[in-house]
């Protein structure tokens, strides 16, 4: 946990709204970010995906005022943010970082949750895209909610962040208006420490799968390129695929693209006649069968298959679901094929944001300097490299915790 982040976001609430009689009941929260280790684009394609959650994340301070609104300033956005909880919320144009805020504030009251009044701070430390820093504002403030007002969906704690989890989904789906699947949050909500998440994105059920790496590590490689979710092709991914589950679903039977065997996949194939489509479909299919593969590989200790499926991953979403770029095929390229390194592919919606590489500890310097020269000479600015922890969902940091 970065307490020197956490003492910042507490300086700027107080810098901000000064030092208000709510002190005494303000609360700390921190929400992490994810990486997903295999299965990327199929999660809204009711799939299996394989995330974890990593210490790098949004802490979240918050205490009550004596107004009608709640206030929003951050470390990382200029803009202050100012709304009536109770009154009837439209998201900005374009889409502010406070939308994310609003919009879980504006599921909260459809459920008929007494919304509190309060002074927010928050601040990030997630690095580039890719690794749902959205998600982990939306369950941060979720979480904050339900400890100010004592909602629960349920008194079972994994049942209960099953219900944030999709509460905050739709949030981002409704309000905010992207229409991502149920991983980021589910990961993000859910994650547990040292363990990945085999989860079910039909349902949201999750095996804990241990990640023991030994002598290897996981690397989040960030291109830096900047990347807004809402501008990217994401959408269109989301409609291209739910075409080619229309035209599938009367003839092989199915609810989902996932359910299709991949040994079924060219059977598949011969009914979609747009080529598009047809990768689109390749690109899901195969791609829920590397998350198989890959469990069971984690499930052995077999990192070296595990890393040939984290390549092969990528070319996917490189060539059937166009999802990757320049900055991102450089970086993963160059990455690739550096002593040490099992595997490599980019992670998140794509376009821009960051890869991950599994590769030997004692390879990071010489990799991050050899990858990093050599991406800054082609690209024109640099990478970044972050050794990923694989940590624990969101959670409110109690004060012997500080």
């Amino acid at each position: 946990m970065n307490d020197e982040l956490l003492t910042q976001v507490e300086a700027l609430l107080d810098d901000t709204y000064g030092d208000s009689d709510g002190a005494s009941n303000q609360r700390r929260f921190f929400s992490p970010a994810r990486i997903n280790l295999i299965g990327e684009h199929i999660d809204y394609c009711g799939g299996h995906v394989l995330p974890a959650a990593v210490q790098f994340g949004t802490f979240v301070i918050a205490r009550p005022n004596n107004g009608n609104t709640v206030r929003l300033v951050s470390l990382n956005e200029p803009d202050l943010v100012k709304f009536d909880p109770t009154a009837s919320l439209q998201r900005a144009d374009p889409v502010s970082w406070g939308d994310y805020v609003k919009g879980v504030f504006v599921e909260y009251r459809k459920l008929g949750v007494d919304l509190p009044c309060l002074d927010i701070a928050v601040g990030g430390d997630v690095p580039g895209g890719g690794m749902s820093s959205s998600a982990s504002l939306e369950v941060g403030i979720a979480v904050m909610v339900e400890a100010f007002t004592g909602y629960r969906a349920s008194q079972d704690e994994f049942t209960n962040r099953q219900a944030i989890s999709w509460l905050t989904q739709q949030a981002e789906n409704d309000f905010v208006g992207v229409n991502c699947g149920i991983m980021d949050q589910g990961a993000v909500a859910l994650g547990r420490q040292d363990h990945a998440m085999l989860m079910d994105c039909s349902d949201l059920s999750i095996q804990y799968i241990p990640v023991q790496l030994g002598d290897h590590c996981l690397l989040i490689a960030n291109t830096c390129k900047e990347r807004r979710l809402g501008e990217s092709a994401y959408n269109e991914r989301r409609e291209e695929v739910e075409q080619a589950l229309a035209t599938l679903q009367p003839v092989l039977g199915v609810d989902n693209l996932c359910q299709i065997p991949v040994e079924k996949l060219n059977d598949a194939l011969v009914h979609l006649e747009n080529p598009v489509i047809q990768k689109r479909a390749r690109h899901v299919i195969t791609e829920q069968h590397r998350v198989t593969q890959a469990t069971a590989c984690l499930e052995c200790g077999d990192l070296a298959e595990f890393g040939k499926l984290l390549n092969a991953s990528h070319h996917s979403l490189q060539q059937d679901f166009e999802v990757s770029g320049p900055e991102l095929d450089t970086l993963i390229s160059l990455a690739q094929q550096q002593p040490g390194v099992l595997g490599a592919r980019m992670m998140g919606a794509g376009f821009g944001g960051c890869g991950l590489v599994l590769l030997e500890a004692s390879a990071v310097m010489d990799m991050t300097r050899a990858v990093g020269d050599t991406y800054k000479d082609r690209i024109g600015y640099g990478a970044e490299f972050y050794r990923a922890e694989i940590g624990a969902g969101a959670l409110e940091i109690k004060a012997n915790e500080i």
